[in-house]
């Protein structure tokens, strides 16, 4: 249980030309540190969080997923987000999270806002019954002499198993005549990259998004390598939110108690149009599901845990339906009698 926080300190942090950091004062009271940074790093919090999207073409727009962590014993949401410019923008989650519950806060920095280095601040408050400020600070260094149209490599709402492809232009109005970028470094993740050849100043760079790409929202950085020394690496930012034919909402159910002790929880299951789900039947874990019986786009199944071992579980459960595969996340703990 939360006890005896203190008061929250808020402090903002501005723009920053060369994101100097200021060593520590000797003799000085170690930085304050929010329990609520604790939900994003829950072993040795920092003060400050911080993503650095590096250097990216005048333009871009910088997406950074992070994930939450409920490691309190009391229901947690985000009740307030505030931003220190108007090149930031949150999208935090909706839902109230339950003890072990996690969730995705996605951030965004609008590089078309600003030339050359900059550093900005989220402040997120958590609530009700405990308030916490957690704070995060974004940079990036906007080059304005290296222009990308459009400004993000976005492929939307893309179905699981399909293909999608999208060729972003970059253009140097520098004064290095022989500017090229020189390289594209291979992605992580479902994508692969390709550089075109130039036409005058502009390069064109097509990213894939490959059919195998897991379902799921996906955020990552491509790193494009120039002759530039002074700047020899670029960022751009890929995004899309590969959907499965059949969601489950919520993607993770925990369950605590003891053994012998029957638990069950609800679950949501949508697709475009009506389908039926298949009975799952308990394999020796104590985990089964039943659902409706009849088809229809929305489903309610109910998931029962009859736990015979005690000790920690996590299980991806298969859920068959006659659309294919939905999947949930399955974590308990059972204690023993």
């Amino acid at each position: 249980m939360l006890r005896n926080f203190g008061a929250v300190l808020l402090f903002t942090l501005v723009s920053c030309p060369a994101f100097a950091q200021v060593g520590p004062v000797v003799g000085a009271a170690p930085p304050f540190v929010p329990w609520a940074n604790k939900l994003f790093q829950k072993d040795n919090p920092s003060a400050v969080i911080v993503h650095d999207f590096g250097t990216v073409p005048h333009g871009s727009l910088l997406v950074q997923k992070l994930t939450l962590t409920n490691i309190y014993d009391v229901p947690m949401q985000v009740i307030d987000v505030r931003k220190s410019c108007t090149c930031l923008e949150a999208q935090p989650p909706t839902q109230v999270l339950q003890p072990h519950e996690s969730a995705e806060l996605i951030l965004s920095m609008n590089a078309a806002k600003f030339n050359g280095p900059n550093a900005q601040t989220f402040f997120v408050t958590f609530g009700p019954q405990y308030v916490s400020t957690a704070v995060i600070r974004v940079q990036a260094n906007s080059r304005g002499d290296v222009s990308m149209t459009p400004g993000q490599v976005n492929f939307g709402v893309v179905a699981v198993g399909t293909e999608a492809e999208q060729t972003v232009a970059i253009k140097y109005q520098g004064r290095q005549r022989d500017w090229k970028i020189t390289e594209v470094i291979a992605p992580t993740g479902p994508f692969t990259a390709k550089l075109s050849d130039a036409v005058g100043p502009e390069f064109k760079v097509t990213v894939t998004m490959n059919a195998d790409a897991a379902a799921g929202s996906l955020t990552e950085p491509l790193t494009l390598k120039t002759n530039d020394p002074t700047a020899p690496l670029l960022q751009i930012h890929v995004s899309a939110m590969v959907q499965a034919p059949v969601t489950v909402a919520p993607e993770k159910i925990r369950f605590e108690g003891k053994i012998g002790e029957v638990q069950t929880k609800k679950i949501i299951l949508r697709a475009t149009k009506a389908f039926k789900v298949m009975t799952v039947a308990d394999d020796g874990d104590g985990i089964s599901l039943e659902p409706f019986p009849g088809a229809s786009p929305v489903q309610i199944a109910t998931v029962t845990f009859k736990p015979a071992l005690a000790g920690n579980m996590r299980k991806v459960l298969k859920i068959p339906t006659d659309l294919g595969i939905a999947t949930l996340t399955i974590e308990a703990e059972t204690l023993s009698k």
